[in-house]
């Protein structure tokens, strides 16, 4: 069986037509790796932004307790406690105590309270604390 100048030519340079398994494999590889990857940034975006959600709306209702206990504090001495299934996810503490303060001459400064409020969101946490009177 002869062969034409063509195919000697062909088979004297190396030239195949298509890609061998080696290389659709190592291409699958390299495709799979960069998938991995876009999944594993996908889902630490995902877990920051819930994480940026729960901050925020423990922060936010901080603020509006705090606003609301200055209008209406709690009583003197005792825990307020609102739970997060009724309060938008976020569990409120607010308790209020006596505030033992001395004037520059050193007499007791009387009536002043310290206001603790704790908020709480998953993990999230933020509490303040002003003296009011």
């Amino acid at each position: 069986m002869m062969m034409s100048n063509l195919d000697l030519k062909k088979r004297a340079t190396g030239c195949t037509q298509g890609f061998t398994l080696f290389e659709v494999l190592i291409a699958l590889a390299v495709f799979m790796l960069a998938v991995t990857g876009l999944a594993v940034a996908l889902n630490t975006a995902l877990q920051v932004a819930l994480e940026v959600r729960q901050r925020s709306f423990c922060r936010a209702e901080l603020e509006s307790r705090l606003a609301f206990c200055q209008a209406v504090p709690p009583p003197v001495g005792s825990t307020r406690v609102l739970e997060a299934s009724k309060n938008h996810g976020v569990k409120v503490e607010e308790f209020l105590i006596p505030w033992p303060l001395k004037n520059g001459k050193g007499l007791d400064v009387q009536g002043l309270k310290k206001l603790t409020i704790k908020t709480q969101s998953g993990n999230q946490t933020n509490s303040a604390e002003i003296i009011t009177n």
